[in-house]
């Protein structure tokens, strides 16, 4: 063959690499926006994370609602988009509570297992329902947080509602009792040390559950204000790690 047959072939050779190049990192590019377009699915039902800790993941149109066993609290997850195609479910604190992967595969984090386990589906579950509470019920509630909360953290505390209001109202009792019960748990949960109790022991001395336009937190005198929305359902009440994070940024002291 002669050399100039050889120049024409590895010039057409070079010529058809530099076509097949752009084409190439054109399919890439597709399959790679087709993986991030196809989101992981996340599958309602009951699930089991490390063999050992179960929890229950139900849908509330766009959101999620988890529930761990042995524990009464009903958390909002809210889904944001990952990496390819993954999704991560966050508390309303901001932290992640699950990861779901492209495949589909589960990972759960708690404040024990903060680097995830894989979580596998064992079953389907029930959707959550409101609170079904008495008024005397609740008030005997609201009794119990301050005796536990001045128990385990020495606080003196003492929960209060328009109790006139929640009489003759269950469905609105039923989120005023469900956002007691979260506040009291979320100001455990800050006061789990030292400093975050000092800190809410000179600051407050009453609980006040009042209903709002959202949930929120607020300082009126020595009175921790909690707010909720009954008409929004789970989503109208703030959980547990939200309080506890709204008590230390109100209080400018970091959680444990």
């Amino acid at each position: 063959m002669s050399k100039r047959v050889l120049a024409i072939a590895a010039n057409l050779a070079l010529a058809f690499a530099c076509l097949a190049a752009p084409v190439a990192r054109a399919q890439d590019s597709v399959e790679e926006r087709l993986s991030y377009d196809r989101l992981a699915p996340v599958v309602p039902g009951v699930y089991v994370a490390g063999d050992r800790i179960g929890f229950s993941l139900d849908a509330l149109g766009g959101e999620y609602l988890l529930r761990m066993d042995g524990t009464p609290e009903v958390f909002v997850l809210y889904p944001t988009r990952a990496s390819l195609g993954s999704r991560v479910l966050k508390y309303d604190s901001g932290e992640t509570a699950l990861r779901v992967a492209g495949w589909g595969g589960m990972t759960l984090y708690t404040d024990a297992q903060p680097g995830g386990l894989p979580a596998v589906r064992t079953g389907d579950s029930v959707p959550p329902q409101p609170p079904s509470v008495s008024l005397s019920e609740m008030q005997a509630a609201a009794g119990d947080s301050g005796q536990r909360l001045g128990y385990v953290r020495h606080l003196n505390l003492s929960f209060t509602a328009d109790w006139n209001a929640l009489a003759s109202d269950s469905s609105l009792r039923a989120f005023a009792y469900d956002a007691m019960e979260n506040a009291a748990r979320g100001i455990d949960r800050f006061a789990s040390f030292g400093p975050a109790r000092d800190a809410l022991a000179k600051r407050v001395s009453v609980v006040s559950i009042q209903t709002n336009s959202r949930p929120t937190i607020a300082f009126n005198g020595r009175t921790l204000i909690v707010t909720y929305n009954a008409g929004r359902g789970f989503e109208g009440r703030a959980s547990s790690r939200a309080i506890a994070h709204a008590l230390s940024t109100s209080l400018s002291i970091p959680q444990k």
